[in-house]
C-alpha cells in the first residue's frame, strides 16, 4: 500500500483489511479441502477462524460504508477507531499465522502431505504481507500524529 493518498489513506487501509480478511477466511476453507484427513481439533479451530475472520471483515465493511455515507469526513474519534480496528486486524492476522505455523509443525496430516505444507506456507506468507502493510500503516499514522 502506498501512503500518498492523504486523508484517503484511511479508506485504503480499510480496503486492504477487507481484502485480507476475506482471503484469510477463504484460506481456512482451502486448508480444510487440501488436507482431507486433517485432525478434528484443527478442523474446528479453522472453522472458528473462518467465523471470526468473517466477522472482522464485516466490521471493516461497516467502517467503509460509514466513511462513504459521511462523504469521507474524518473526525479525530473516527480516526482513532479506524486505527484501533487496524490494530485488531493486525493482531488477528498474527494469531492466525502463529496457529498455522504450529499446525504445520504438529499436525501429522499436514506434515505427511507435501502439497499441504506448500499451501499452508503460501497462506502464511500472504497473511504476513498484510501484517507488514498494517504495521507500516500504523507506523505512518503514528508518525503523522506526533
Amino acid at each position: 500500500m502506498q501512503f500518498c493518498y492523504g486523508d484517503k489513506n484511511y479508506i485504503r487501509i480499510l480496503e486492504e483489511a477487507e481484502f485480507w480478511k476475506t482471503q484469510e477466511s477463504e484460506h481456512t476453507v482451502v486448508i480444510r479441502e487440501v488436507v482431507e484427513n486433517l485432525e478434528k481439533k484443527y478442523v474446528e479451530i479453522l472453522e472458528d477462524y473462518q467465523a471470526t475472520l468473517g466477522a472482522m471483515e464485516a466490521t471493516v465493511v461497516q467502517y467503509i460504508e460509514r466513511l462513504g455515507r459521511s462523504n469521507y469526513m474524518l473526525t479525530p474519534r473516527l480516526i482513532q477507531e479506524i486505527n484501533q480496528l487496524i490494530e485488531a486486524t493486525l493482531c488477528q492476522s498474527q494469531m492466525f499465522v502463529n496457529f498455522l505455523a504450529s499446525m504445520t509443525l504438529e499436525s501429522t496430516a499436514v506434515k505427511s502431505n507435501p502439497t499441504a505444507v506448500i499451501v499452508v506456507a503460501h497462506i502464511i506468507r500472504e497473511s504476513e504481507y498484510y501484517i507488514g502493510v498494517a504495521k507500516a500503516y500504523l507506523s505512518y499514522v503514528s508518525y503523522r500524529l506526533e
